[in-house]
């Protein structure tokens, strides 16, 4: 068990972000490097906000909370950024109740409803995802990597882009495909399709080459900056890729795995095993996940149900 000793200041007060670092070093140690730095920004807007480096969390209320949306709106954050930050300071702060270092006779987030809104739909139909297989590439071996894993990752149940970065040989069991989720830890399994055979073979390390299956990460223990390093590139071929297939969203490795829940969905397959395939936590994640996808189908649903009453209206 990994224990961090937090220092408060002789005033007995409990510094934010002195207690804020102690969090953020903890998930660090803890491989939460993405929750980290979520933590970091959280923490660093509040206190410009307060315009107090010094912000004692004794003195956090209500009104503050409430304030500090209000800030963040007005300098054109999206809700469900907003959302992100306020969640943050709230896991903080509860840590340090948990921790025994903070009392208060109110919580300051109590009552907190933290509603996300639906996003721009990512996901692409499959027939633009079949049209990614007769792409013709500019010749590099970074574009055509790209294109490749993208088809990786809809063959594997829109895996996620981290996850493909670290599958090594290991993974690799009696035909199958055995990983832990990064983010969730959830482990998933799936049979190796045709297609997912042919790209691993395709990259497949010669001995001692590299530790990973696909050329993405160094081998040995790539720092989180390197992983990012090799997302935003990955993301920077994607979008040449979108603009060449005319595709009409932002094209991202994120859209990739958007699309197969999508398409799984289209197809009548259950909520449940779409949670799995994604590697989510909860079906109530999935849920969320799957919420702006159901409004075409939605949309196809009520035409039929209620296509006569409209007609009455159109005089039909």
């Amino acid at each position: 068990m990994i224990q961090i000793m937090v220092r408060k200041k002789t005033s007995h007060l409990l510094s934010l972000l002195d207690y804020a670092h102690t969090r953020i070093e903890l998930k660090k140690k803890l491989n939460k490097v993405s929750t980290a730095e979520l933590y970091q920004v959280a923490v660093n807007h509040f206190l410009k906000f307060t315009g107090n480096a010094g912000f004692c969390m004794e003195e956090l209320n209500r009104t503050q909370i409430s304030d500090f949306a209000a800030y963040l709106q007005c300098k054109g954050l999206a809700m469900n950024t907003i959302n992100s930050y306020q969640s943050s300071l709230r896991a903080i702060y509860n840590a340090a109740c948990y921790d025994g270092l903070l009392r208060p006779k109110e919580h300051p987030f109590q009552g907190l409803k933290l509603k996300r809104e639906s996003t721009v739909k990512r996901a692409v139909p499959v027939t633009l995802i079949r049209k990614l297989t007769s792409f013709k590439t500019d010749g590099s071996h970074s574009q055509e990597l790209a294109v490749d894993l993208c088809l990786f990752s809809f063959l594997a149940c829109g895996m996620p882009f981290v996850d493909m970065a670290y599958l090594t040989a290991g993974n690799i069991r009696n035909g199958e495909l055995v990983y832990n989720r990064r983010k969730t830890g959830a482990q998933i399994r799936m049979e190796i399709t045709t297609g997912m055979w042919q790209l691993i073979r395709k990259y497949a390390p010669a001995d001692g080459e590299r530790e990973f299956l696909f050329p993405i990460l160094p081998s040995g223990s790539p720092t989180h900056s390197q992983y990012k390093h090799c997302l935003a590139l990955h993301n920077k071929e994607l979008k040449e890729i979108g603009d060449k297939l005319c595709i009409p969203v932002h094209f991202t490795s994120y859209v990739i795995r958007h699309s197969w829940a999508s398409a799984a969905l289209q197809s009548g397959v259950s909520v449940a095993v779409i949670s799995q395939g994604l590697g989510h936590s909860s079906e109530k994640t999935t849920r969320y996940y799957l919420s702006e996808l159901d409004v075409s189908e939605l949309t196809k649903a009520n035409r039929i149900i209620s296509g006569s009453i409209n007609c009455l209206f159109s005089g039909g």
